[in-house]
């Protein structure tokens, strides 16, 4: 433990209470205190004479951050970082299993299956949420992020893609024209979901293609997630709605009509197609299909990276 004359030299000296203690190994406050002989958090006041005496070791403005210090907690530590992947090269099953692991989202599990649009239409954006956090949860490039993590982004955003263009083809062809006839307030409510929906449709449609490291990839990427939360939450208002406004029976056979378009609607957003077309809808889908089918698309890796290319023979 250092003196009291040790510590008013230093302080003398123009060194700060945090210096001093740092230096001689202490806590600041503690330094505070045997300089001053008062607790740095104000909890004891000395006299007029007392306090003129120790004046040169007073601080203006007040001793309290001296007895509560910022605390430094480390998130990352270099030497546990390395522990856990050498941990994770050793074990072949773990590698095997994360060599495995998709973004897929998992299977709905039900005891009994049900028609309701409701139910059909929520699980759609459960869907979707999942892709948007296993998206969100790899580093974008502008955050530091690898070239494998930048596949990994683009196949996820092209798995929502997908979702989103069936999800919200089979919309505008039967949901919103339910709900402009049968909810109190329908056509408003409609007018501002499918202005919603535009917007993250222009939004994708710029993103068609992109490369991750793309500068303008992330955020577009931001742009369309925030747009994509505003829009579900609102869309999840509208489908309380619908519960209470729309009778069980017809629910449920809107529900079966929309299952079936979505398993046979197009794959990409087509922005400027007019909106609720079926004529327009149905000339999609074989185009869609055709693109799909001269190549592959990001969407088939479901959430991987691009597999290393083999080096060429010599």
């Amino acid at each position: 433990m250092p003196t009291r004359d040790q510590l008013i030299a230093a302080v003398r000296a123009g060194s700060s209470y945090e210096e001093v203690g740092a230096r001689f190994g202490i806590a600041p406050g503690q330094a505070y205190m045997i300089v001053t002989g008062l607790p740095a958090d104000g909890s004891d006041v000395l006299g007029p004479e007392s306090l003129a005496a120790r004046a040169e070791f007073l601080l203006d403005g007040g001793s309290q951050h001296l007895a509560n210090p910022p605390t430094d907690v480390p998130t990352e530590d270099d030497r546990a970082l390395e522990w856990v992947k050498g941990r994770v090269r050793a074990d072949e099953a773990l590698r095997a299993a994360a060599a495995a692991r998709t973004a897929e989202p998992p299977q709905i599990a039900e005891a009994e299956p049900t028609d309701d649009v409701v139910d059909l239409l929520g699980r759609d954006h459960n869907q979707v949420k999942y892709l948007q956090e296993q998206l969100e949860a790899v580093p974008a490039a502008k955050n530091g992020g690898t070239e494998k993590d930048q596949q990994q982004r683009v196949s996820i955003l092209d798995m929502m893609r997908i979702r989103l263009a069936r999800h919200e083809t089979a919309e505008e062809e039967y949901f919103w024209p339910a709900v402009r006839e049968s909810v109190p307030d329908g056509g408003e409510l409609a007018d501002k979901a499918q202005a919603q929906e535009q917007e993250g449709k222009d939004l994708l449609q710029a993103l068609d293609g992109m490369a991750g490291g793309d500068e303008r990839f992330d955020d577009l990427v931001e742009q369309l997630s925030t747009a994509l939360r505003q829009h579900v939450a609102f869309e999840d208002l509208v489908l309380l709605k619908v519960t209470e406004a729309m009778p069980t029976e017809r629910r449920q056979e809107l529900g079966r009509t929309i299952r079936g378009t979505e398993l046979h609607g197009p794959t990409r957003q087509h922005p400027h197609a007019p909106a609720g077309s079926r004529v327009a809808a149905a000339a999609a889908v074989p185009v869609d299909r055709m693109r799909d089918a001269l190549g592959s698309r990001p969407a088939d890796r479901k959430g991987k990276a691009e597999d290393p290319q083999p080096p060429a023979e010599k």
